[in-house]
């Protein structure tokens, strides 16, 4: 794995990055500019290009800004920005411009950007209407209609330990000029561990191939794993979530699939005060799967699943987490994190990492069937990679199309 520095100014606190792909391969990169975690005193949202699979970047472009004098004269802060490229090369880039700090009921507006020519210049603001929630998401699906993620933030009672958070998702059928919604992902069907209400949040998609929608989701209540929950009807509707095989997840995932088909997500793996970089890779169907592991067939039925982290945040005040990724032309996977590590403040990293790095077999199916032969061992071994290989090759279909 290669780790590279993307930006980093002293000076500045630099987070919360995502990154996008155009047709003709330029990376495109956002991230928020303020002095601190929260948006203060101003906020900027920038992007920078490269043009050599994220080895070299161009100098940062400001897309939208809130001076300090704005911000104090209410005109809103800067938070979250996502980057998206669809199917016909547009770049969509989503911001939250909050004007609440309570952030309920309707802390602000979701505000959408667009570029035609791979991040050069940007056309925008264009007000969603979208004011029900923070940190959006935003997907096309293989029909062209859009999907916005948002967390809807509540204080019933008002008290912060009383907080609660439900994903939100908007769909928009005309790529964007309107917007249809929300329809909410429901709460667990059981109480969480500790008794706290339920926070699922910051939720991303993944496109199964029988149109299938996943959104997976952190959880700040229990804080012990992620949360998926299934769409069968374009987003327009949620079954009751489930958890996913995304332990500690306590920062934004970000979700897509490979060209294999399978599902990665990166996100922040929270343990403790400890930030880490987290990459999360499952198959289609253990994507699909919402039923527990059979123990009557816990070696065929076992979760297809792997995960490894690929940073950790030494510094003694961590924050990082918040990430993107897209897969290029090789196959590898390039990674933008915010981190603050040996910075005084947030800086934005990159990481390209190979298939090997995380897992020693091909690309396809996710499997786990540890030798049980003792006295042929290293034979039996090989048998289950050949194994592996051979049910590679023979599934059906070709490389998945992906945005990312």
């Amino acid at each position: 794995m290669e780790r590279i520095t993307i930006s980093r100014d002293d000076d500045l606190y630099e987070a919360f990055a995502d990154i996008a792909q155009t047709p003709d391969g330029t990376l495109v990169v956002t991230y928020r500019e303020s002095l601190r975690h929260g948006p203060q005193p101003f906020s900027r949202v920038v992007v920078r290009r490269s043009h050599d699979e994220g080895r070299t970047w161009e100098p940062k472009h400001t897309v939208v800004e809130r001076t300090e004098e704005q911000q104090r004269d209410g005109e809103g802060v800067l938070n979250c920005s996502r980057l998206m490229c669809a199917a016909d090369g547009t770049l969509y880039l989503a911001v939250d411009l909050l004007y609440k700090p309570e952030v309920e009921p309707e802390p602000g507006m979701i505000l959408l950007f667009r570029s035609a020519d791979a991040g050069a210049t940007w056309q925008g603001p264009q007000e969603t209407g979208i004011t029900s929630g923070i940190v959006p998401s935003i997907k096309q699906l293989t029909d062209g209609d859009l999907l916005i993620g948002v967390t809807r933030i509540l204080f019933p009672t008002g008290r912060r330990t009383d907080m609660q958070e439900q994903q939100q998702v908007y769909r928009s059928r005309d790529l964007g000029a309107t917007w249809e919604g929300p329809a909410e992902v429901p709460h667990p069907a059981t109480p969480s561990a500790n008794g706290l209400p339920w926070r699922l949040n910051e939720g991303d998609f993944a496109e199964l191939d029988d149109g299938t929608v996943v959104c997976y989701m952190r959880e700040d209540a229990e804080t012990l794993s992620g949360w998926k929950s299934l769409s069968h009807d374009g987003g327009r509707s949620w079954s009751v979530p489930v958890r996913a095989q995304m332990n500690a997840c306590l920062g934004r995932p970000s979700v897509g699939r490979l060209r294999s088909g399978e599902i990665a997500i990166t996100y922040r793996y929270g343990a403790g005060v400890s930030h880490s970089l987290a990459l999360h890779v499952e198959t289609p169907a253990e994507a699909a799967r919402t039923a527990p592991v059979d123990r009557e067939r816990w070696a065929d039925d076992f979760h297809q699943a792997r995960t490894a982290f690929l940073d950790n945040d030494r510094a003694v005040c961590p924050d990082s987490g918040y990430s993107g990724w897209v897969q290029l032309a090789s196959g590898d996977l390039y990674v933008v994190n915010y981190v603050t590590d040996d910075a005084p403040r947030a800086q934005i990293r990159g990481y390209l990492v190979s298939r090997s790095d995380w897992y020693l077999y091909p690309e396809g199916d996710i499997w786990w069937y540890h030798p049980r032969d003792n006295g042929a061992y290293i034979e039996t071994a090989r048998a289950h990679a050949q194994a592996q290989y051979r049910r590679v090759r023979q599934r059906p279909g070709g490389r998945v199309p992906t945005a990312k």
